[in-house]
């Protein structure tokens, strides 16, 4: 289980190029005028989470710190392009952007790259007075320094400290959003915002969300299909039905097995989501969002560290391997074969004690 956000190789390589870099984006620096909190109105605030949708529902609970720490700014969110619709449905923040920046995707078009430098560029007219990203991604902080805002936040893990007016050292220890709150701490009298959301609810179904961003995440197919023909026997089951779920709908369909299966986008999945019982999904956006609207979740996780990024609510369940990879695999974090080791019975014991569990505090 690997215990450091980046790959070994990835962040000498990163470091290695940020030094390179250094003396040009320092000389540049000395040309910008510098600015002092204390001393400016903040107006506007921009926040940068374009990875992943789970990643902006892990972060969710800062924007709201954010907006009470600083009622008279705007805030602004850049994310990913798949969650932009549900995150300006939900009023993450005042005002959403989405971009697909290449880096997320490993796609090295010279195009994208250009599209990305433009994007930022626009965004210098928005005058940003604090600008704040939490990955630690020298490429996410070359993103933002483009935008010139007055006073930037960030993490330079993989390198790029002048890229901000006040760079942090990133613990890598400790959850995702306890390290975006960390950086936060930096700002004087901050006080974050406490949320405790919980639902619990005796109708709806058990919900089953097959799909990750990657397939080395993925419980097999078998696995799911012996776990669905479990719960069908006392509990209400509804596959969500998506590009990797096709096979085992049609499957379960063929066997005559009795379930309900739910279609449409992102905002009709979290209405949707909100009125069931609990869900089942490997590491991936499911369990963030049902986390959001306090629904209790499982998770399973294989080779990947679930300390880092695991669902946070009050019900949320995390599955792992008993043992640490030993595995010959071809990515540094992910490993198919841990995750095809968890047990069928297992995650529907987990299952069944959580439903119970449930039902005494209705």
């Amino acid at each position: 289980m690997q215990t450091t956000l980046y790959k070994p190789i990835h962040l000498f390589l990163s470091r290695f190029f940020s030094t390179i870099l250094a003396p040009y984006f320092l000389l540049l620096n000395l040309f910008r005028k510098s600015f002092y909190l204390r001393k400016i109105k903040v107006q506007t605030i921009l926040v940068t989470e374009m990875h992943r949708i789970g990643d902006v529902f892990i972060i969710e609970p800062i924007l709201k710190s954010l907006k009470i720490n600083f009622p008279e700014a705007r805030l602004i969110l850049v994310c990913c392009k798949q969650v932009e619709s549900l995150a300006r449905h939900l009023s993450l923040a005042d005002e959403i952007l989405g971009i697909d920046v290449p880096w997320t995707n490993w796609n090295w078009s010279i195009s994208k790259w250009l599209s990305a430098y433009s994007f930022s560029q626009k965004l210098r007219n928005r005058n940003i007075d604090l600008a704040f990203d939490f990955k630690g991604d020298i490429r996410n902080s070359w993103f933002l320094w483009n935008m010139r805002p007055k006073i930037s936040f960030g993490y330079d893990l993989t390198g790029g400290r002048y890229f901000f007016t006040n760079p942090i050292k990133m613990n890598q220890k400790i959850h995702q959003r306890e390290r975006g709150f960390e950086l936060l701490q930096e700002l004087d009298g901050f006080k974050k915002e406490a949320t405790s959301l919980f639902v619990s609810k005796k109708e709806g179904s058990v919900v089953i969300h097959p799909g990750a961003s990657d397939k080395k995440r993925s419980w097999p197919r078998g696995s799911w299909n012996e776990l669905i023909k479990l719960l069908v026997k006392n509990h209400k089951v509804s596959i969500v039905n998506i590009e990797s779920s096709t096979s085992l709908i049609k499957e379960l369909k063929e066997e005559n097995i009795l379930f309900e299966t739910f279609s449409g986008d992102l905002i009709k999945f979290n209405r949707w989501l909100k009125k069931q019982k609990i869900i089942i999904s490997p590491d991936s956006m499911a369990g963030h969002l049902a986390a959001y609207n306090g629904i209790p979740s499982i998770t399973l996780f294989g080779s990947q560290n679930p300390n880092f990024t695991f669902p946070i609510s009050q019900n949320s369940i995390i599955i792992a391997p008993n043992n640490s990879c030993k595995h010959k695999r071809d990515h540094w974090r992910l490993c198919k074969e841990c995750i095809s080791s968890i047990g069928v019975e297992k995650v529907y014991d987990e299952a069944i004690n959580l439903i119970n569990k449930l039902k005494n505090k209705i």
